[in-house]
């Protein structure tokens, strides 16, 4: 990532859908946006989230300099929330970039893991479509 010329990346890493921002690098006024998701209308079953999960964590593993991140933003919904939660884990460990973006289902659990790993919630709607839609429009004009 070319974090001198265009400043430090924010990441948001979902197994579904990013509303009106396909996979793929976006200008910022302070920084690219890099959304890593998958052109989904709805949420996938449980299997295939995982599986979209893992193969956009993996995509990512090794990848990414941490000092070129200045957010992560991670959906952790209810069909893939074991692998997202376990990703949330390991990237937390990376400074306090990370912010959870999770639905309501299985709330406690998730409260729990963010609250152990020292990372914010942003609650969202099912399949968190729209709320990623809110975070990468924002993004963009910081």
């Amino acid at each position: 990532m070319e974090s001198e010329r265009n400043g430090k990346a924010t990441l948001v890493i979902t197994y579904n859908s990013v509303e009106g921002y396909p996979s793929g690098t976006y200008n910022g006024k302070n920084g690219p946006v890099v959304v890593h998701s998958n052109g989904n209308a709805k949420t996938w079953g449980r299997e295939e989230a995982e599986g979209k999960l893992g193969q956009i964590m993996h995509g990512l593993y090794g990848k990414v300099d941490q000092d070129d991140v200045k957010q992560i933003y991670l959906y952790v919904g209810l069909y893939a929330k074991d692998g997202a939660l376990r990703a949330a884990s390991n990237i937390a460990g990376n400074g306090k970039k990370l912010t959870l973006v999770a639905c309501g289902c299985d709330r406690s659990e998730k409260s729990h893991t963010a609250e152990r790993i020292g990372a914010p919630i942003i609650w969202s709607e099912c399949g968190g479509l729209h709320t990623l839609n809110k975070i990468v429009s924002e993004e963009l004009t910081k």
